[in-house]
């Protein structure tokens, strides 16, 4: 279960710089021989955006995970919900699931392609984006950097970041937020040492070129639709973390000409998640994919059947409310594992619209972000800087220690 962040930390979610700490005294030990990797480093699935817009292929790509993911109908005993579903993103990967293997697929795609030596990210100190981007990273021979802000103690926030010690990743935790100076010095030192800059991947992997992971998604699931899987769903309930995958599959069912909406559950602070963001991402997205293949449509976000719910955050990120608690019970007796800050709360919201008598008889795809797969092995906590160490024994003191079998984070 994750703890609060108190509200005076809630702009510790927007970390923008990274905090330079000797990255080359503690990046050394932890590097990997890229020959290793090349068959993986060049691997590419088939797209099924690929398949609609031919031109698309000359965007950057590795396949991290196994797609498509299974579509699987739930039957759960809830008023008002007719026929619900679940795409089922937790399995993307057995390394390491969630949603943001498909984002990471074309965002260490574009590192391969550059040949970036190193991959800078961002998020809080339990973010499971950041352990995302440090197994996969390491998978292909790139050397993962994650710069981490404060959060309040939880147990998987410390199991995040034993296994970011086991994986070598290396670390720069941020107390503040002036962090410009710092990240130049970052930069020029890893550029010095590897003759290339490191690539940025932005909190949450959500980027243009990230969200393109998701516009995919949106065509592999109508390609389910035909393939007789599901029925073509009225409705897509889906976390809104960075809104990198609610509006990259909001964009792909715009660009299939389906009138299935994306309903997004806003569970991170307004200063990450707000319509002016999912504008600009939307847009971004857009001219990204129209420069590759003109023939991708000219969508502007009206088209976009696209809606992002307030109504769910409160009382704040990661506060753990009944609702959210009885949804992931409700989830599990359908044998779906969900957790009480992102999946939870958007299924959570889910369920009370159909309560509500909102959803009618339509057909209803719940959207599963979480990773499913077992927790990386934790690593000695002496390997992570002092502060982490300190904020790990504060966490196993009030919590315990929490075995490497599980996951809970940033979901979206």
């Amino acid at each position: 279960m994750s703890s609060p962040v108190p509200r005076d930390g809630l702009r510790r979610f927007i970390p923008l710089m990274v905090q330079g700490q000797s990255l080359m005294n503690r990046a050394a030990s932890a590097r990997l021989d890229r020959s290793a990797c090349a068959p993986g480093r060049t691997r590419r699935m088939s797209l099924p955006i690929v398949d609609r817009y031919p031109l698309l292929a000359t965007l950057p790509h590795v396949a991290l995970g196994t797609l498509p993911t299974p579509v699987e109908r739930l039957h759960l005993d809830t008023p008002g919900l007719t026929e619900l579903w679940v795409k089922r993103d937790d399995l993307t990967s057995t390394l390491y699931g969630g949603n943001k293997v498909r984002k990471l697929d074309f965002l260490l795609g574009q590192a391969l392609a550059e040949n970036r030596r190193a991959v800078i990210t961002f998020g809080a100190y339990g973010s499971n984006h950041a352990l995302a981007t440090a197994v996969h990273s390491r998978k292909l021979g790139l050397e993962p950097h994650v710069v981490l802000s404060p959060q309040a103690p939880g147990p998987f926030a410390a199991a995040t970041l034993r296994a970011h010690a086991k994986l070598g990743t290396v670390i720069h935790p941020v107390d503040g937020w002036d962090g410009a100076r710092e990240a130049v010095s970052a930069k020029h030192q890893l550029t010095q040492r590897d003759g290339v800059e490191p690539l940025e991947i932005p909190m949450g992997g959500t980027s243009a070129l990230g969200a393109v992971g998701y516009v995919n998604a949106a065509f592999e699931l109508l390609g389910q639709v035909d393939a007789g899987q599901l029925p073509l769903p009225d409705a897509v309930y889906v976390p809104g973390g960075t809104l990198g995958t609610a509006i990259g599959l909001a964009l792909g069912f715009a660009a299939a000409g389906v009138a299935t909406r994306v309903i997004a559950i806003r569970v991170t602070p307004d200063e990450v998640a707000n319509d002016a963001f999912a504008q600009k991402i939307a847009a971004q997205t857009v001219e990204l994919l129209r420069a590759a293949d003109p023939s991708f449509p000219a969508l502007g976000f009206s088209d976009l059947r696209f809606t992002l719910r307030h109504d769910w955050f409160e009382p704040g990120y990661g506060v753990v409310t009944p609702e959210t608690s009885s949804a992931v019970a409700a989830a599990a007796d359908a044998h779906i594992k969900l957790e009480t800050t992102y999946t939870g709360k958007a299924f959570a919201a889910m369920l009370a619209d159909a309560a509500a008598g909102l959803l009618g008889d339509e057909r209803v795809l719940f959207w599963d972000t979480y990773n499913s797969a077992p927790m990386p092995a934790p690593g000695p906590v002496e390997l992570l800087p002092q502060v982490l160490q300190d904020y790990v024994a504060t966490c196993d003191e009030l919590f315990g220690t929490v075995p490497a079998t599980t996951t809970e984070g940033d979901s979206e």
